[in-house]
């Protein structure tokens, strides 16, 4: 590993920072294996993403499992993903959401701080239970998250477990047995009638970690934005369209996902789309580092130039569901608390893998409204 790649690795963000000038959108980390960002060639990227192959990540397929349809391709990733759509299609869940963030609202202790991103964690990550179970179940969830935390709750962590375990799954047996049981018992059946035995482990744990992450990040990141943009909370209360554009440049700023999945072509060349790189070019974007919602009032970005989603084949298909969830989450929020944010000097992101969170010390105390 050279200079270039272990400073990528190890230093993620401050690595990104450093390249985001460079006006070509790409860097060369290795021989064969580039970072990209430049619009007009993520725009072709994903045009022509059928013809690539998405390698595994080293971060998240010990965990996920190599079965995960994160990494098939082809007719067998196609198959998987239908499948999968429907599950995840995000209006049918409007009632479901509602019942949760009411839950979570009551539980909010008033007056104490509670971190934020652990918070919409908790949430996310029960919506997401629900839809996958059909039950609740608390108990499991906690569990899941004590997992992924021992691997992802810190940089330290996610390094030793990229680096230090190298070529072994990090599963838990006991943990994937309740998962699995909760998933072929559930009503109605979810996954269990559809997909291989072989197969059910990988794809809930997958559904359970993508279907909450980086949903709870992107509601952190946009709750965080409007406590910072005096007069912000009361305006968006009153126009969907602001709030609509407010997240919509939260998801600029502050993309929940760094990286939008690694290409690799028929002669072994990686290609690495950046989506904080490709958000924050002052070529698109006027005063990239400014939380400017009304950005996305006017004209839509240029293409390949906004994907907080992902793009191509890999598009991520509960992206509805998501944005239906942040709308929701941080409505209620605002209509029915008072949120005061303990804000760090410094609101240095936590990197968990790949995906950028608000970090710990970020604490919002929340008192009822009158």
């Amino acid at each position: 590993m050279n200079r270039t790649e272990l400073r990528f690795a190890l230093r993620l963000i401050p690595f990104l920072d450093s390249v985001e000038g460079f006006e070509d959108g790409l860097v060369k980390l290795r021989d064969k294996r580039w970072l990209v960002w430049h619009p007009d060639v993520m725009a072709a990227l994903f045009r022509h993403d059928r013809e690539l192959r998405h390698p595994p990540s080293r971060t998240l397929s010990p965990l996920l499992g190599n079965r995960s349809v994160l990494w098939l391709d082809g007719a067998e990733h196609t198959a998987y993903r239908r499948t999968l759509a429907p599950l995840l299609r995000g209006t049918r869940y409007q009632a479901l959401i509602d019942e949760m963030v009411e839950r979570s609202l009551a539980e909010l202790p008033t007056g104490d701080a509670v971190g934020l991103a652990a918070w919409t964690r908790k949430l996310t990550l029960r919506i997401i239970g629900r839809i996958v179970f059909g039950v609740d179940d608390d108990e499991l969830l906690t569990a899941f998250t004590r997992w992924l935390d021992r691997r992802l709750g810190s940089r330290v962590r996610t390094l030793a477990h990229r680096y230090l375990a190298h070529g072994t799954t990090r599963f838990d047996p006991h943990l994937d047995r309740l998962l699995l049981h909760r998933a072929e018992t559930a009503e109605p059946p979810a996954l269990a009638a559809f997909l291989p035995p072989e197969d059910l482990r990988d794809q809930v744990v997958s559904l359970l970690f993508a279907g909450h992450e980086t949903t709870a990040s992107a509601t952190a990141w946009t709750v965080y934005w409007i406590d910072q943009t005096p007069g912000l909370a009361e305006r968006i209360l009153t126009d969907e369209a602001l709030l609509d554009a407010t997240i919509w440049e939260s998801l600029r700023l502050c993309p929940p996902a760094t990286l939008a999945g690694n290409r690799m072509s028929d002669d072994g060349m990686v290609i690495t789309p950046s989506i904080y790189l490709a958000h924050r070019r002052a070529a698109t974007y006027e005063n990239p580092h400014s939380f400017d919602p009304e950005r996305f009032l006017g004209a839509p970005p240029q293409p390949g130039g906004f994907f907080p989603f992902g793009g191509g084949v890999r598009h991520c298909p509960g992206k509805d569901l998501a944005l239906l969830e942040i709308r929701m989450i941080v409505t209620a929020l605002l209509r029915h608390r008072r949120i005061m944010l303990n804000a760090p000097r410094s609101c240095t992101p936590q990197l968990r893998g790949a995906a950028m969170a608000p970090p710990p010390s970020l604490a919002m105390v929340a008192t009822c409204r009158r």
